[in-house]
């Protein structure tokens, strides 16, 4: 759908998605100024890019595999480099880790905060709009939102958001 605020003006079918392969995030990859698609399919453990202007595919490329336990979770530029990154979350583990990308090759890794229990990471976005991206958490059980700030990948400080109200829940993208 397209938006002007909160109406709809407008809408178009994207591509359909083979069974397996879920939408994780949506981020401009190929510095196109248009959003591209960011899949991954849990059975494998395989990402792949796919590339949009507006609803029609231009390509794809395979991005990173990750282990077993790991789901994609947001996309952004953690260590400003002008590249977007991926954010990873192990639920067994409460781990996070950032992917640091070129395109679809990692250029590194490095660990983040590991989160306490009952708060999964759900997003990751620039918040509190200082120039680094932020972690979105999300507690089913209190419906409570909280965000933690980060600089790269350091947890510098965190803040209780908005609890949502009975019957809704936040989901990602």
């Amino acid at each position: 759908m397209y938006l002007s605020r909160l109406s709809v003006t407008g809408a178009a079918d994207g591509p359909s998605l083979l069974s397996g392969w879920e939408l994780v995030a949506a981020a401009d990859f190929n510095s196109n100024g248009h959003p591209d698609y960011v899949l991954f399919n849990s059975g494998t453990g395989q990402t792949v890019i796919v590339y949009l202007n507006n609803n029609v595919v231009h390509g794809a490329s395979y991005g990173p595999t990750l282990l077993a336990g790991w789901s994609l979770v947001g996309v952004a530029d953690f260590n400003r480099d002008g590249h977007r990154d991926f954010a990873l979350f192990n639920s067994t583990t409460r781990q996070t880790v950032i992917v640091y990308l070129s395109g679809v090759t990692v250029i590194g890794v490095a660990l983040g905060p590991t989160l306490p229990p009952g708060w999964p990471l759900v997003a990751a976005a620039d918040f509190d709009r200082e120039g680094h991206p932020d972690y979105l958490l999300y507690n089913a059980n209190a419906r409570q939102t909280a965000i933690g700030y980060l600089n790269n990948n350091v947890l510098v400080n965190a803040a209780l958001g908005p609890v949502l109200p009975a019957g809704w829940t936040l989901t990602w993208p």
